[in-house]
């Protein structure tokens, strides 16, 4: 089962794409494609799936995508929509768009090896990434050559950053599909917009592509590099670590409203996520108010 091979059609005025995805419609939906693709979030909130890396992003997320490899942000705002709107200023350029050979002249060798590197995908701080998402903004607005200027700019201060983290594995390959298959994609955009439901069964998902449980188990984890229990449960647990963070709800409350039916269950796999449990991570975390202090005593009933 491989990602939907996205075909961007090419304009004969530019070089390098750079656009508002808010203007594109966009389909929501996991996809690869053989452009190198920059995305800037400004504000916003979802779950972000680069390969074989699951993650929730919030504002300011900045995430630079080598070429072919698996992607989507899946928004909570437009969550089970088929277009999803959120901000997002997006580049996409293919690595030879300057010529075949450009980025092996010396004096680009450090974006050469970025480029490189982000065939695993690459994130980069908020405080880092409002700076460059300026620089792309600025980008929307220009024309002709002072685009390819502030794209390399870009590139240029991407390889300044020392904070930058790795999102897929370094086992997990990307590989240039040959044809369409958007089997993965149909399933992994019904999870991302039902992993809350409490009732969701494996079953379910191997019967939406028409394949027997064991068959569609194996396919799953060859190709996300987790069993469909494991990326369902990840999913709950970063969901329920922005609900700790952002909801005056009881540990109890969280761990139901994510697609738990069990406390004990969910605290476990929210420790091995986050080394603490539920309560220990929002008492970390947040500045205890008198208005929340009922809601730290009924975390205590779930402990």
């Amino acid at each position: 089962m491989n990602a939907l091979i996205e075909t961007l059609p090419p304009r004969t005025f530019e070089s390098f794409r750079c656009f508002d995805r808010r203007e594109n419609r966009l389909p929501a939906r996991w996809h690869q494609h053989a452009e190198i693709e920059l995305t800037f979030v400004p504000k916003g909130s979802g779950e972000r799936l680069i390969g074989d890396h699951i993650g929730r992003y919030a504002d300011s997320d900045l995430v630079l995508v080598g070429e072919h490899l698996s992607h989507t942000w899946a928004s909570d705002e437009f969550r089970g929509q088929r277009y999803d709107m959120h901000e997002a200023i997006v580049l996409y350029f293919k690595r030879e768009f300057l010529g075949s050979g450009f980025f092996d002249i010396p004096e680009a060798i450090r974006i050469r090896d970025l480029l490189t590197r982000a065939k695993r995908g690459l994130w980069f701080p908020p405080e880092f990434a409002e700076e460059i998402g300026a620089k792309m903004r600025k980008i929307l607005a220009q024309r002709g050559m002072l685009r390819i200027a502030e794209l390399l700019q870009c590139l240029e201060m991407l390889c300044e950053c020392e904070n930058t983290v790795v999102l897929a594995s370094e086992g997990y390959k990307c590989e240039a599909n040959s044809r369409n298959d958007p089997k993965m994609g149909q399933v992994l955009q019904y999870i991302v917009e039902n992993f809350t439901d409490s009732q969701l069964q494996i079953n379910q998902l191997a019967e939406l592509v028409g394949m027997n449980h064991s068959a569609f188990a194996r396919s799953f984890r060859n190709t996300t590099g987790h069993t469909p229990t494991q990326y369902i449960n990840r999913l709950r647990v970063g969901f329920a670590r922005r609900l700790l963070l952002e909801q005056d709800l009881s540990v109890l409350n969280v761990c139901y409203q994510v697609g738990f039916a069990s406390v004990s269950h969910f605290n476990k796999l929210f420790k091995a996520e986050f080394s603490m449990s539920p309560r220990e991570f929002r008492e970390a975390h947040l500045l205890v108010h008198d208005s929340s202090r009922a809601v730290l005593a009924n975390d205590a009933k779930a402990r």
